[in-house]
Order: structure tokens, then C-alpha cells, then sequence
């Protein structure tokens, strides 16, 4: 026993490792993406008022309740003294670190067969078309990228050893996650999906107050600040084969919305386990449909499944244990991601889009790092046949492998179109009537010679076999 400690610790270093290259990688992509000005040029123009004025805003959006939102970036630009691109990209950057060492400290890889299993779901966490957006869109800060990590840094606390100051940090994260975006309150669901399977790390104390902020943030929402919820018309959405804007919703189901809410969660749930539709779009059956199969939608297609059947079958066979309440560390794990599945899908009912379900993603990334490493053990054990095993593992490997590389050449794509944003940053201010001030004028110059000069993007090379990965 004495001797196993050192070795788990050697495996557990060696993930850490791994886990941390993988996220550097990512990271020396993301420093070459230039602040867009879509979504954020507006965004950092009001960050010269004050924090007052900002929140005071935030709070009385229609169908939004964001303050958090505002303070970091606040935050940032405030610290960044005119360095915007390399205080935003930073903290983009020190998200992805943090999640990637979350995400080994959550699996707790301690063994060969477990290490051999990190790989494989690292690349499905960061490859799959429900992580891209938290790397793709080049906002300040992506705040769909912090509750993210603030999902997976519930998990870990659940995990904790309980502690008083554990309950502390779980009521915080909650707080600060609602009032940054909706999805925050997917949190609390970490928490209580937790406590059902017998995580103690946040006491029942912890749960309650927890709870408690969790009513609060509904009450601040629905009843005094009287925020309410998305309307059709707030924003576009994905229908069978193509997007529609708001006005077009409100056209389509304004007379009843519940065919279209309905078609939200399914959409949803199969986007997440099958990896169609995208984005609320069928685009692979659409592509089919027109003759032209898109194959790199067919890969993540077929990727995406088979890693879903390995997951379905390790909770399968651990069926019964679950229904004697009996549960292990990977129990846990897989229970887990099947919350917050339907947690996420739920929270989607108005709006489906991938980067919503981000959260979920991780713990899917979880599961199939269980599901994987169980399988491992299993054709060690001469429980499964180490053919059957290892083929499906090469096929797993390989096609996510392909997917998390996509990622990287994705990356670059996107800074050489968010580079062309900026040549024409001055039609878009005229387009979106923002009205210029010499500050304003300032920051534009800034970011332009941030974009255009200081860290030009390079385009990549768009032979042939990069077919197989999503540029988009």
C-alpha cells in the first residue's frame, strides 16, 4: 500500500502534465485572436463608466440579469491599462489552464490504465462542437467558458472533504455564476445532484443556503427587478434546417410557442449524445439531403455516438448498484453528467445553441473518461476482449483526435476573420449607430492597431484534407 501511494502520485503528476500542454496548446492559439467587434466593441466602449452606472444598467435589462458580467469585465479593463489584447486573451487563456486542471482533478486519474484514459477525453472535452463557441467567439472575457469552469469547480468542492469554509465558497460561486449568466444556475444543480449520491463536500447547511440564493435569484428576477425571461424576438434561433431571426420566430409561433420550446429540448438532448442537430440545425441531414455530405458534420456525427453508446453501457451495467443506492467514485462521475444533462437541456427550453451546453459537455468528457478507463480495465481483466477494446478505442482515438486538432485550425481561422473585422470596423459603428466620442475613437484605434498590427493573424491553409475539420 505504502509503495501504490508514490505510484498513483507518478500517474496523477503525469496526467497534470498532459492536461497542462494540452491547455498551453490552446492557449497559444487563443493569444493570436484579436478582440472581435461584434458583440464586444460596443461592450468595452461603456466600460468607461463607472462600476456604479454599469451594474445600475445591468440590472434593469430586459429579459437579461447580467451585472456579473459587467464587473469582470470592468475588472479587466481596469487592470489592463490600455493592454486590452493581452489582459483579455490572459484571462481567456487562464480560464482554459483552470479547466483543464480541474477537469484531472475531478476524474482523479491514479493508475496506468486511467492515465491511458486522459487523452482521449481531454479531446473530447476541448473537441467537441459544444466547446468550440467558449474558444471561437472572441468576446473580452467568454463567460460561457466561466461557468464552465464554475460547473466544474462545483463538482470538485462536492468531491471536497467537508469543511465549513467549502459551504463558504459554494454559496459564492453559486451567487456570482446566476448573476454572470442564466446558465450559472446550473451550479446549484452540481450541488444537489451531489448531495443525492452522497457527496458530502457541501454540507446540508452548505445545500440550503445554496438553495436559498438560488430563490433569492429568482425573486430579484421575477418579482422586483421584473427582468422576465427571452421572448422569441430577443434573438435568433436554429429550426430544422436553417437559423431564423427573432422576428421571423415571433412569426412562425406567436400564436404558440410550445412546439417550438418542444423542439428546444430535443434538439438539445440529441445535439449533446448524437451530435446532430448543431446549433438547433439538422446541417448534416441537410447536407445529405442536398447531396453534398459534409464530412467533417459526419465525423462528429459518428465520434460522438459511439463515445454516447460507451457511456449508456457503463451506466448499464452499474444499473444495479444504482438502484441499491450503492455508489462508487465513478458512479458519482456518471451520475453526475446524467443531472446535469438534463439540467442543461432544460435551461435551453427558449434558446438551443452548442455553447449552452458547454456545462454538460464537461461532464460528458468526465463520463466517457470513466466509461473508457473501466473498458481498459476490463480488457486487462479478460473481462472483454482486448480486440473488441482496442478497436473501439482507435476508432474513439482517432476520429477525437482529428476533432480536438479541428479545434487548433479552427482557432487560427478565427483570428484571421475576426483581423478582417477590424478593416471594416468603421462601416459596422455606422451600422450600429454607436455614437463616437474621442474616448470611444481612442479605443477603437487601440484594438484596430491591436488587430491590424501588433498581432496580425495568420491565414491557414485550406488544403484538402482539412475537410475533415469544423472551420465554423
Amino acid at each position: 500500500m505504502i509503495a501504490a501511494v508514490p505510484e498513483a502520485r507518478r500517474w496523477t503528476g503525469l496526467a497534470y502534465g498532459y492536461a497542462m500542454f494540452a491547455a498551453g496548446l490552446l492557449g497559444y492559439f487563443l493569444m493570436r485572436i484579436p478582440i472581435q467587434v461584434s458583440d464586444c466593441f460596443s461592450d468595452l466602449a461603456s466600460l468607461r463608466q463607472s462600476m456604479t452606472e454599469l451594474v445600475s444598467a445591468a440590472l434593469w435589462q430586459h429579459s437579461f440579469l447580467r451585472p456579473g458580467r459587467y464587473v469582470q469585465l470592468k475588472i479587466v479593463y481596469e487592470l489592463a491599462n490600455g493592454h486590452y489584447h493581452y489582459a483579455f486573451r490572459f484571462v481567456h487563456v487562464a480560464h482554459v489552464l483552470a479547466l483543464a486542471a480541474l477537469f484531472v482533478r475531478f476524474v482523479r486519474p491514479r493508475t496506468a490504465a486511467a492515465v491511458v484514459s486522459l487523452p482521449l477525453a481531454l479531446a473530447v472535452l476541448v473537441g467537441a462542437h459544444t466547446f468550440a463557441g467558449t474558444l471561437r467567439e472572441a468576446f473580452p472575457i467568454n463567460h460561457y467558458l466561466t461557468i464552465v469552469v464554475a460547473c466544474a469547480a462545483a463538482a470538485n468542492l462536492s468531491f471536497a472533504h467537508p469543511r465549513w469554509w467549502i459551504d463558504v465558497l459554494a454559496v459564492l460561486l453559486l451567487a456570482v455564476s446566476a448573476m454572470t449568466l442564466e446558465s450559472g444556475v446550473l451550479v446549484w444543480v452540481v450541488f444537489a445532484a451531489g448531495a443525492m449520491v452522497g457527496l458530502r463536500g457541501v454540507s446540508r447547511t452548505g445545500l440550503v443556503a445554496a438553495t436559498g440564493v438560488l430563490a433569492l435569484y429568482f425573486v430579484l428576477r421575477l418579482v422586483v427587478l421584473d427582468v422576465g425571461m427571452p421572448t422569441l424576438a430577443d434573438r435568433e434561433a436554429g429550426f430544422g434546417f436553417r437559423r431564423y431571426g427573432g422576428g421571423e420566430l415571433q412569426e412562425m409561433f406567436g400564436q404558440g410557442v410550445t412546439p417550438f420550446y418542444a423542439y428546444n429540448l430535443g434538439a438539445s438532448l440529441l445535439g449533446m449524445l448524437a451530435g446532430e442537430p448543431r446549433d438547433g440545425v439538422f446541417r448534416l441531414t441537410d447536407s445529405v439531403r442536398r447531396g453534398a455530405l459534409d464530412a467533417s458534420l459526419a465525423l462528429g456525427v459518428v465520434t460522438t455516438l459511439l463515445a454516447s453508446l460507451l457511456v449508456l453501457h457503463a451506466v448499464w451495467t452499474r444499473r444495479r448498484a444504482w438502484l441499491a443506492r450503492r455508489f462508487e467514485r465513478d458512479d458519482q462521475i456518471l451520475a453526475l453528467f446524467c443531472a446535469m444533462l438534463v439540467a442543461n437541456v432544460a435551461l435551453g427550453y427558449a434558446y438551443t445553441k452548442d455553447v449552452i451546453l458547454a456545462p454538460a459537455g464537461f461532464f460528458y468528457a468526465a463520463a466517457v473518461f470513466v466509461a473508457c478507463r473501466r473498458l481498459v480495465e476490463s480488457a486487462a481483466a479478460r473481462r472483454v476482449a482486448p480486440w473488441v477494446a482496442a478497436s473501439l478505442l482507435f476508432v474513439l482515438s482517432t476520429g477525437w483526435a482529428v476533432r480536438a486538432v479541428g479545434i487548433h485550425a479552427s482557432l487560427a481561422d478565427t483570428a484571421f476573420e475576426v483581423r478582417n473585422q477590424w478593416v471594416y470596423v468603421d462601416d459596422w459603428i455606422a451600422s450600429r449607430r454607436v455614437v463616437t466620442t474621442p474616448p470611444v475613437e481612442a479605443l477603437k484605434q487601440q484594438l484596430y492597431d491591436d488587430a491590424l498590427l501588433r498581432h496580425p493573424a495568420r491565414p491557414i491553409l485550406l488544403e484538402r484534407w482539412t475537410g475533415l475539420f469544423e472551420m465554423k
